[in-house]
């Protein structure tokens, strides 16, 4: 694709994007950060490049896709210091990679709707990448916005091998809590796992090598046999005298 990439934050997924997309041959010919040591060693590994840790307006000028790649609670702090560039927004592609937040952020008139796109990918991001991990490759990215920028997103989303799921405007934050739900909950519920096997006398760091048996046959089956025929244990034998022992001796 020979149309100019400028991310904007460098963050676990910026960062992430910006060695993946480079790999696949976009140009990536703008980066901006606020982490000024973060912004050099990336731009370093991936050079050359415009770098600053100030979002430019030249930056946005020259670009065709604005990747937003900030945390929620700066994402609107981003488009509002955007929107206030004298510039001519109405052939740009804005895309930023909240999973909550949809393209009613562009709430200002200057943005063309069908130019605006959320673009999520449904992957966990525990650190800042600083090489290709292909973290955005054979996954989910969950998408909204307009035509045009619908388009570019299959575009992007093909080139990663990945695939793209439709997430309607109004329910961004259900879509959301899903995603977290599947994440987040797993580790929480290691973590209950694992104060319940530290009250027994077991050493609480060895929870994973523990269960990691089980958790890889249960994500084993589930991929073969579906989520429902996958559940065992005394819930799937309606076993509820066990289950009520289970409750008493956790609630003691």
């Amino acid at each position: 694709m020979d149309k100019k990439i400028y991310i904007i934050g460098l963050g676990r997924v910026g960062s992430a994007l910006a060695f993946e997309l480079s790999e696949k041959k976009y140009q990536i010919n703008f980066l901006t950060d606020r982490n000024t040591e973060r912004l050099k060693i990336i731009s370093d590994l991936l050079h050359p490049f415009n770098i600053s840790d100030t979002i430019q307006p030249e930056y946005i000028e020259a670009s065709d896709i604005i990747f937003i790649c900030v945390q929620d609670r700066y994402i609107r702090e981003v488009i509002k210091t955007i929107s206030e560039f004298t510039l001519d927004f109405s052939k740009k592609y804005f895309l930023h990679t909240s999973g909550a937040e949809s393209t009613e952020v562009f709430s200002v008139n200057r943005f063309n709707i069908d130019y605006l796109l959320s673009l999520h990918p449904i992957q966990t991001f525990n650190n800042v990448s600083l090489k290709d991990n292909h973290l955005l490759e054979n996954i989910y990215f969950g998408i909204e916005g307009g035509e045009k920028a619908r388009i570019l997103a299959g575009e992007i989303v093909n080139k990663l091998n990945s695939k793209i799921i439709d997430v309607p405007k109004d329910k961004k934050y259900l879509y959301h809590s899903a995603c977290v739900i599947s994440s987040n909950f797993l580790i929480t519920l290691l973590n209950i796992s694992s104060e319940v096997l530290g009250s027994i006398g077991v050493d609480k760091n060895k929870t994973f090598e523990i269960f990691k048996p089980i958790i890889d046959k249960t994500l084993e089956n589930i991929s073969r046999d579906g989520l429902v025929n996958s559940l065992t244990g005394p819930f799937e034998r309606n076993d509820v005298e066990t289950i009520s022992r289970h409750l008493n001796s956790l609630n003691k």
